[in-house]
């Protein structure tokens, strides 16, 4: 599967910004600030998205512990990093990721970091 073809949830730790890049590009995404589930257990989030086949999209790795430690279900994740970071560097590191050719199989991790503009990922299909 092409990231074109997926669907996004993104956690409350996600800035507006980047929800309205991907929106803008034409992606579908469920933003949790914006249906008001604040501070909704990660589990819940989990749940939610595979429900909906939808990839989280988060700054935050307590899904990781979910899904290894409690063998939680879920189609997807985007962990992105360095966290808690402009909104711009994550952005720039979507754009580059809509610019390569990744192959994805549900469930899968992905982890994108930019360092200083030095961009790179990690694909983990489990």
């Amino acid at each position: 599967m092409k990231i074109r073809n997926l669907k996004f949830l993104t956690d409350e730790n996600i800035d507006k910004e980047l929800v309205d890049f991907l929106r803008q590009d034409g992606f579908d995404v469920f933003d949790i600030k914006e249906e008001g589930l604040f501070r909704m257990p990660d589990r819940e989030i989990l749940k939610l998205a595979f429900e909906q086949q939808r990839v989280i999209i988060s700054q935050d790795s307590d899904f990781g512990t979910l899904i290894f430690r409690d063998k939680v279900s879920f189609s997807g994740i985007i962990y992105l990093r360095p966290g808690h970071y402009s909104p711009d560097l994550h952005i720039q590191t979507f754009r580059t990721l809509l610019s390569i050719n990744l192959e994805y199989t549900y469930p899968f991790i992905l982890v994108g970091e930019n360092e200083h503009g030095k961009i790179k990922f990690r694909l983990r299909n489990l």
